[in-house]
């Protein structure tokens, strides 16, 4: 993510089918004009209308928005983890793992045991599948 730069995440989830598992999505970087602090939102669109169906404003700014198996990883600049379900943008779990300044903002892989991200290469944090800190490495 470029610094500096409001942007923000819209997501493309295909509705034709109701909201349930097989649900395609798609991340994209994008900015907006016209919506107050936009690097805080995440958006879902229906592909087949061009439509927004869902929308979700983080506390702040969203640093990633990755696919994952269980839905959508997003983290954040004041040190959360979020997944969300990508057909209707409900938050199923969210996690602190950032101390002060300390912020979620790459996200480096899935794994069997959960989800690797970091705050740089300063701090990085495993997080299981359900949401619970496994560890930290510091």
């Amino acid at each position: 993510m470029v610094r500096g730069i409001a942007s923000w995440f819209l997501l493309l989830a295909p509705l034709a089918l109701p909201p349930a598992v097989g649900c395609e999505t798609v991340a994209l970087q994008l900015e907006r004009k016209g919506v107050e602090k936009p690097e805080q939102m995440v958006y879902g669109l229906d592909l087949a209308k061009g439509q927004v169906v869902w929308e979700h404003r983080f506390g702040e700014e969203v640093n990633f928005v990755e696919k994952v198996n269980a839905g959508l990883l997003v983290g954040c600049d004041d040190g959360t983890l979020s997944l969300l379900h990508p057909a209707t943008g409900e938050v199923k779990w969210t996690v602190r793992l950032g101390e002060k300044e300390e912020k979620v903002n790459t996200f480096r892989g899935e794994f069997a045991a959960g989800y690797l991200v970091s705050f740089h290469n300063e701090v990085v944090w495993l997080v299981s599948p359900k949401g619970q800190l496994l560890w930290t490495l510091r």
